[in-house]
């Protein structure tokens, strides 16, 4: 049997995080990667002598590649995407995807899912080892949903586009995975602190179906935090992506055991009351999300199959931040003239 031949990965930016996704390209076998490219005279040098990995320029990796990895910051992710959808190769594009959604239709219409190219966007928390796991044990139809995405202040890192960008698009994307329904309204709040961008919002959004979801985000914080939490008629289920546990409460008749269970939420139900909360503790094997991410979008390339995150995930988790941050500017705008 003759082997499948590798697919071939085209880096593009090998800044900190584009180091970590060719060190993690480099552990799956399935890949090979052909060539990196990055406008930094340094890594030119460095990358080639550590890694092996020749570096290119644009035109001549995508004409290399198999994929093309898009890890280089924001406002250069729409040019490289198109080159390299328009000569027929798979696209990973670091989220938030593009800067505006015109270009975000405009990558999608130059894909196909049927036969490829293909296209995805990084949202990493999708491939978490504890919300797979959650997804196959809690079933998640919330009215409710409050999320803290907190992280201290990097000046290097992240600080070219918003916090709701950088941060808060990861909860945007687990949080329209989950409610299947419009938009209906968004109420949001910011400020900018240490960088000229928003470090730190809270947004209120509203579903046509009547879910409500808390969301807040900050670049600001002393320590990190990546938690959700669900709230819903048949229980509660809280989710630390950082620390890969969640701690699950199914409503279930009273009993002792349930009794003890609801005292940990700080419930304090009675004993002859009917119902109570069965207590779960999920934990997951710690697990490389990013090497699983890659590895997943270069199978489905391979396979031809539509991938975990599509792009038109990424084009929506997109719209709904913008117009977040664009209710940010406002509230900020109204805040002002009436200091």
């Amino acid at each position: 049997m003759i082997p499948k031949q590798k697919i071939r990965i085209g880096l593009f930016g090998v800044g900190k995080f584009g180091t970590y996704h060719l060190e993690n390209w480099l552990a799956i076998p399935e890949v090979t990667v052909v060539g990196f490219c990055d406008i930094d005279p340094q890594k030119q040098k460095e990358i080639p002598e550590k890694y092996h990995i020749p570096s290119c320029s644009h035109d001549e990796l995508i004409e290399k590649c198999d994929l093309a990895d898009i890890v280089v910051p924001t406002i250069s992710h729409y040019d490289i995407a198109k080159k390299a959808l328009v000569a027929g190769k798979h696209a990973f594009v670091e989220k938030p995807f593009t800067e505006t959604l015109a270009q975000a239709e405009e990558l999608l219409s130059l894909t196909d899912p049927d036969k490829g190219p293909f296209l995805t966007v990084g949202f990493i928390e999708r491939f978490n080892p504890i919300f797979k796991k959650v997804l196959k044990s809690f079933p998640l139809k919330p009215v409710f949903i409050e999320s803290h995405r907190l992280g201290q202040f990097n000046p290097s890192r992240g600080t070219d586009v918003p916090v709701v960008m950088e941060l808060l698009i990861h909860d945007i994307d687990i949080l329209l995975h989950v409610v299947r329904s419009p938009v209906s309204e968004i109420r949001a709040s910011g400020s900018p602190v240490l960088s000229p961008r928003t470090d730190i919002v809270n947004a209120r959004v509203e579903f046509e179906n009547g879910t409500v979801a808390n969301l807040t985000s900050s670049r600001i914080s002393p320590k990190k935090m990546r938690k959700m939490r669900f709230f819903q008629p048949s229980g509660y289920a809280s989710v630390d992506f950082m620390n890969q546990s969640a701690d699950l409460y199914q409503l279930e008749d009273n009993s002792e055991a349930n009794a003890k269970d609801s005292e940990r939420i700080m419930v304090n139900i009675p004993k002859d009351f009917e119902k109570g909360f069965r207590y779960h503790k999920l934990t997951a094997h710690q697990e490389n999300a990013l090497q699983t991410e890659l590895r997943e979008f270069a199978r489905t390339c391979a396979e031809g199959t539509l991938p975990v995150v599509s792009g038109m995930d990424g084009y929506q988790a997109l719209k709904l931040a913008i117009d977040i941050q664009n209710a940010v500017m406002a509230h900020h705008k109204k805040y002002a003239s009436i200091q």
